[in-house]
């Protein structure tokens, strides 16, 4: 039985986008099985999750629908997938929720939720009918109270005798309209379903509503003496109904109370609800109080960014708070405004310093920041975004970073210290100070997490993450990775980078799982699919020798012209990649600030497209900027190891040694996270460097051996044992020995070729797999 229902549920959530379920259907086998069980009379089945629910939606739909939206629908339903769908045929009929360029949306957001639809209503009056005038009468001041009541509350309400009470309460029990939930010392009653309570609330006259919640109001706050703080939502809202001022007061303060305690557990849909109720309730108390509507506004824009609202608040709700706060010149709460508009921006996600949006709140953070406050830290941090990412001044930016780092540690500050210390570590942000980010990022991983706010704890993992990926510390990671999944069953939210989920399908070689992320563009070059990247369509605006970008989008346009540079050469478009490679130097040239604006991943591709293009000028150029990263396991954005790189370029500028050790780093760095793709790629440019030197007809002894590099250019040790030990400097080599050293030089070559090739066909890496086939077929033959 079980099972079948399980079966049902499932049926019913995931078939609505295209076929309309028979419900009964469905259902049916799980009934027949109920029935025959010895003894059935009635099992109370269990609705739908709120998860089901949102999915549910979401596929009636056609579109996402955000959580916080599915909940109230949940709340409303309870469930039901019979409600669910009448309740959403309800809002389009009566014109609640519209369509607008191919998508539904709330006519009006501020609409109340939406009362019981007709065709419901007809089944719940029917069974509402089966009871008795007087039972009718005191179940409705029940629905007052709520859905869930118990009897000393009712009694402290209503003028009926105790034994009539009881008599209906008993009738109401009997048909299922209500539900008995007593508890030592207490005798509960809950309306079986929320419709039916919604059905007696509506039916009733305003002034009689009113007049019962307030006096619910007070007795229940007789009745929870010290412990109103946990029942601030209920008393709240009986108080919201009242027409005293007095009670008006209290509904807007047991409000802001309900709402901090949602936030606590993690209900922001349930905290923007009592927020938007409380700006309500404050507006008919006094209209002119700008700076409490300003405060609940502010606290509302906090519940409605991780509810699925970032748009909104950056919009709307800072942009009011601003304007109440600029009223009277209260700077602090114009600065609260603004860091509000700029964490809202954060949710858009990578780039958000290029955004011109978030620029122009950057500049009214920076008018309206006391200087020594949090606020300036985060400001500073802003600034440093639109330095990074906006300008293409990653030094500029770094020190900024700095700056509010220093700023948060002087303050004490957990939250502020632990978002200046991810601006640091993240990658991207400079090709220098990499000994300061491992340092800081170790810091940050040990340091005590009280005091951090959830979206503040999923940004530092991605950055942690991150950073600890390119040092190949994938332990780390692991660690991480699981601490993050823990915060996220938890909180409900998850904020964060494709790198933060399992590996990442790019690196363990599954290339055809990675279209959307952000590796899905490394991975098409991969495939042999590079005029299916999307930066290369894109194009880049060039006028004369110069790219027309701005200081508002210098970040974005340099992330597009590096991988449209490679996917050109990579398409052996020569003379295109050429001519594009030469114009981003010409213009990092002319634009040179504290080393250069080209970001680590844009060094990366320019480098591997000089080299696919034989460009040795440029090679050489790019091999002294990119030389210090060649430690780094996986350049990010790029999505390629740096030593890899390398190796390729000394190879093409004729230097084989410094080319063979960094192939052997590469492999070495490349091992701590089993990234399969760039160790195949790295045997496969080693084969090759190995065939190519024992053509030669005096060829080096390129075999492999212990020795690594440094970052100095050429660096090795002397080869132990084999052909030509022992040779002091300048000795010729005899021609049986080269003929043995190039003999054991194909061997060692063959070996990676067997090795890359049995890789490529797997990853169905095609232009790479060609590639060893042809070498191993010459080498063969």
């Amino acid at each position: 039985v079980a099972r079948n229902l399980q079966g049902a549920r499932l049926t019913i959530v995931g078939t609505y986008r295209d076929v309309e379920v028979d419900r009964t259907h469905a259902l049916s086998g799980v009934l027949a099985d109920l029935r025959r069980v010895q003894g059935f009379q009635r099992v109370p089945l269990r609705g739908l999750t709120v998860d089901e629910v949102q999915r549910m939606i979401s596929n009636i739909r056609g579109q996402e629908v955000s959580w916080g939206r599915a909940e109230m629908y949940y709340r409303q339903t309870e469930g039901n997938p019979l409600f669910i769908q009448e309740l959403l045929r309800y809002l389009v009929e009566e014109g609640l929720v519209v369509r607008e360029g191919g998508r539904y949306a709330l006519a009006d957001p501020s609409q109340p939720e939406a009362g019981v639809p007709e065709g419901l209503r007809d089944v719940i009056g029917k069974r509402l009918s089966r009871l008795s005038p007087e039972c009718n009468r005191l179940l409705a001041i029940a629905a007052v109270i709520g859905r869930d009541f118990n009897l000393e509350t009712l009694r402290a309400v209503t003028a009926v005798e105790e034994e009539a009470m009881l008599s209906s309460l008993e009738e109401a029990v009997r048909v299922g309209v209500l539900e008995e939930r007593s508890q030592p010392g207490r005798v509960l009653y809950r309306f079986a379903h929320a419709f039916f309570r919604q059905t007696l609330y509506e039916e009733m006259i305003a002034p009689r509503r009113l007049r019962l919640h307030q006096e619910i109001a007070r007795a229940l706050e007789a009745q929870y003496g010290n412990r109103r703080e946990d029942h601030a939502a209920e008393l709240a809202e009986h108080f919201a109904q009242s027409t005293d001022k007095a009670d008006l007061a209290k509904a807007v303060e047991y409000g802001e109370l309900a709402a901090q305690r949602a936030m606590s557990v993690f209900d922001y849909g349930e905290a923007a609800r009592l927020l938007e109720r409380a700006l309500d309730v404050q507006e008919v108390l006094d209209p002119e109080d700008k700076a409490k509507r300003c405060d609940l506004l502010l606290a509302l824009g906090e519940a409605l960014m991780p509810a699925g609202e970032p748009v909104r608040v950056a919009d709307e709700i800072a942009e009011e708070a601003l304007a109440l706060g600029q009223v009277h010149g209260d700077r602090e709460r114009c600065s609260r405004a603004c860091q509000l508009a700029l964490v809202a921006h954060t949710y858009e996600g990578p780039a958000m310093g290029a955004n011109v949006g978030f620029q122009r709140w950057v500049e009214r953070a920076a008018e309206h920041a006391l200087p020594g406050t949090t606020d300036q830290v985060y400001t500073d941090l802003a600034v440093a975004w639109v330095l990074l990412e906006g300008k293409g001044e990653p030094e500029a930016a770094w020190r900024a970073g700095v700056k509010a780092l220093e700023l948060a540690r002087q303050l004490n500050e957990p939250d502020a210290f632990f978002r200046a210390a991810h601006f640091l570590i993240s990658p991207s942000r400079t090709r220098l100070h990499a000994e300061e980010r491992l340092q800081l990022a170790e810091e940050i991983a040990a340091r005590d997490r009280t005091g951090v706010s959830v979206r503040t704890m999923f940004i530092m993992f991605t950055g942690l993450n991150l950073l600890f990926l390119d040092y190949g510390q994938l332990s780390r990671v692991e660690e991480l990775r699981r601490e993050r999944r823990e915060l996220a069953e938890r909180t409900r939210l998850n904020v964060g980078s494709d790198l933060q989920d399992d590996v990442p399908p790019l690196i363990v070689g599954r290339l055809e799982e990675t279209v959307g992320a952000n590796n899905a563009s490394r991975a098409l070059l991969h495939l042999g699919k590079a005029q299916e990247v999307p930066q290369l369509r894109s194009g880049v605006r060039l006028v004369g020798q110069r790219p027309t970008a701005t200081a508002n989008d210098v970040g974005a346009l340099l992330r597009r012209w590096g991988w449209r540079v490679l996917c050109l050469a990579h398409l052996a478009r020569e003379d295109e990649a050429r001519s594009e490679l030469r114009q981003l130097l010409e213009w990092d040239a002319a634009t040179k600030e504290d080393g250069g604006r080209l970001l680590i991943a844009t060094l990366a591709q320019m480098l591997e497209a000089a080299v696919l293009t034989q460009d040795s000028e440029v090679a050489a150029v790019l091999v002294e900027r990119v030389r210090p990263l060649s430690h780094l396991t996986i350049s990010y954005n790029a999505f390629t190891s740096m030593s890899r790189q390398l190796g390729a370029a000394a190879a093409l500028l004729g230097n084989p040694e410094e080319a063979r050790a960094y192939y052997d780093r590469a492999l070495e760095v490349c091992a701590k996270i089993r990234f399969r793709p760039e160790i195949a790629l790295t045997r496969l440019q080693l084969a090759e460097l190995l065939l190519a030197e024992s053509a030669k007809p005096n060829p080096i002894d390129l075999r492999t051996s212990p020795s690594q590099p440094n970052n100095d250019v050429g660096a090795r040790s002397p080869r132990p044992g084999g052909v030509g030990e022992g040779a002091s400097e300048g000795e010729e080599t005899s021609p049986l020995r080269g003929v043995a050293l190039a003999a054991a030089l194909r061997a060692e070559a063959l070996d990676h070729l067997d090795f890359a090739i049995s890789e490529f066909r797997e990853m169905k890496m095609q232009p790479s797999l060609e590639r060893a086939l042809r070498h191993r077929g010459l080498l063969r033959a």
